[in-house]
């Protein structure tokens, strides 16, 4: 699930990026941030040095943290092509609340937009719309809204919009939040993950379903409508989900994850019917594993929905279902695929290895977006060299081998290896591959254990 996890090292950028626009207060600070490996796959992509930042923040003035944040931002900046690829290129790219807790320059919107089809951001960033649209017509906006209610939350939740506000619903539906067995409120506890103190409501309730949607269709026309949807964050799948995640007690009203899931369904029908934009709905992850088919009862009810295990923590078990899972809907159903495979400084083999997962299911026919955040959703990701080969056309779906999956398409094959084990892959040897480098492969190929790779038909595309 989204929170605002800032995983700066620097104490410097942790106090700068410190005003959180979806999850207030929640910021995080990891140790693995400035670690860089070199990559073992094959990359046309060479990242830069990582800057050298202060390692404290404590005595330095607001310009110095400021300059401190824009160093690392226009690092990973300059990374980004000054022509888009967007035309011909397979993957779409998304965002996750890019720029949420500090302003960026006009000189890096210009150098971002034109790369995104679809841009996520909070209410409090509606200005920057027209702004990121200057430099990219064809973009795509989704408001960030939390499913939950949060004390001191404003234009984040449905809770936040008015003076209708969490102490309102308390005063006078308290029936809406789910209760324990001693009649307390399920809220949120200590948790790595959850909003502390959140409440949460109850899916099923008609009372609280006609409010949600009065109050995001309020939010929506009040922050301009400049959206093409929105964002539907924290959303349990699983009936002990509000434990498991967020440190709440047991909610008693549904005792299984089907009926648990039926409420939920429940809702989302009700307020998609009301609100009539797509609703992209940010999945609890245990949901997305114990039963994949809820993802597509999801997606085809609200609009879309997005996975933020993917597919870093997922096994390739699971990985398989939510791949055909994802196959199987209609191309206009929105799907956002969100990796989280590095830290600040970027790890080649894993971002690839993602993207290259993703590639099994995404074109540009179809409405599934990727991104990946490299510690925290507010800096812009590098960009890599691999995002922008013109691919050309997917000649079919995945094809599910013993232990590779692979996709061709016009001008590549992407091949994939999510196992534990090394795996072989062969071809007809007639047919003439290289890698990204343009080394040419021989049949047959062995593929370490979570590893990827794309195999080029087509050399000119590397040109």
């Amino acid at each position: 699930m989204r929170k605002l996890i800032i995983t700066l090292v620097v104490g410097v950028i942790l106090a700068a990026v410190a005003i959180a626009v979806f999850a207030p207060g929640a910021i995080r600070a990891w140790a693995k941030g400035q670690h860089r490996t070199a990559p073992r796959m094959p990359t046309l992509t060479t990242l830069p040095a990582f800057p050298k930042l202060p390692t404290s923040g404590w005595g330095l003035s607001k310009e110095q943290k400021n300059a401190a944040i824009q160093t690392l931002v226009n690092d990973k900046v300059a990374t980004y092509p000054t022509n888009s690829s967007r035309s011909y290129r397979a993957g779409k790219f998304t965002s996750t609340g890019i720029f949420g807790g500090f302003p960026p320059t006009e000189d890096q919107i210009a150098r971002i937009a034109p790369h995104y089809d679809d841009i996520l951001f909070g209410a409090a960033r509606k200005d920057f719309i027209p702004r990121f649209k200057k430099y990219n017509p064809d973009l795509t906006f989704f408001i960030y809204v939390d499913s939950g209610l949060n004390p001191g939350f404003a234009q984040s939740d449905a809770g936040g919009v008015d003076a209708e506000n969490l102490d309102w619903v308390l005063q006078h539906h308290s029936d809406w939040i789910l209760k324990d067995k001693d009649g307390g409120f399920i809220r949120s506890g200590a948790s790595r993950l959850g909003n502390k103190g959140e409440y949460w409501p109850d899916p099923g309730n008609p009372g609280w379903q006609n409010y949600f949607a009065e109050k995001v269709i309020k939010l929506v026309r009040e922050t301009g409508g400049q959206w093409t949807g929105v964002l539907l964050d924290q959303f349990m799948g699983t009936a002990d989900g509000y434990e498991r995640y967020a440190g709440a007690q047991k909610q008693i009203k549904y005792p299984t994850d089907e009926a648990f899931q039926a409420a939920q369904l429940q809702f989302l029908k009700a307020v998609a019917a009301k609100i009539r934009l797509p609703i992209i709905v940010n999945m609890e992850g245990a949901s997305i594993i114990r039963r994949p088919a809820f993802v597509a009862e999801v997606a085809n009810v609200a609009g879309g929905a997005e996975n933020e295990i993917f597919p870093e923590e997922m096994p390739i078990e699971d990985l398989r279902p939510y791949l055909e899972t994802v196959q199987s809907l209609p191309p206009q159903i929105r799907i956002r695929i969100n990796s989280k495979p590095a830290g600040l400084a970027g790890n080649i083999d894993r971002t690839l290895f993602a993207y290259y997962c993703y590639l099994l299911i995404g074109d540009r026919n179809r409405n599934v977006f990727w991104t990946y955040k490299e510690g925290t959703s507010d800096v812009p990701h590098y960009w890599y060299r691999e995002f922008d080969l013109d691919l050309g056309k997917p000649k079919g779906n995945i094809q599910f081998g013993e232990s590779i999956w692979s996709r061709e398409f016009e001008n590549a094959l992407v091949l994939v290896n999510a196992g534990k084990r090394a795996g072989e892959f062969r071809w007809d040897a007639l047919i003439r591959y290289s890698d990204v480098n343009g080394t040419a492969m021989q049949p047959p190929l062995v593929l370490k254990s979570r590893t990827a790779i794309l195999l080029i038909k087509n050399l000119s595309i590397l040109r």
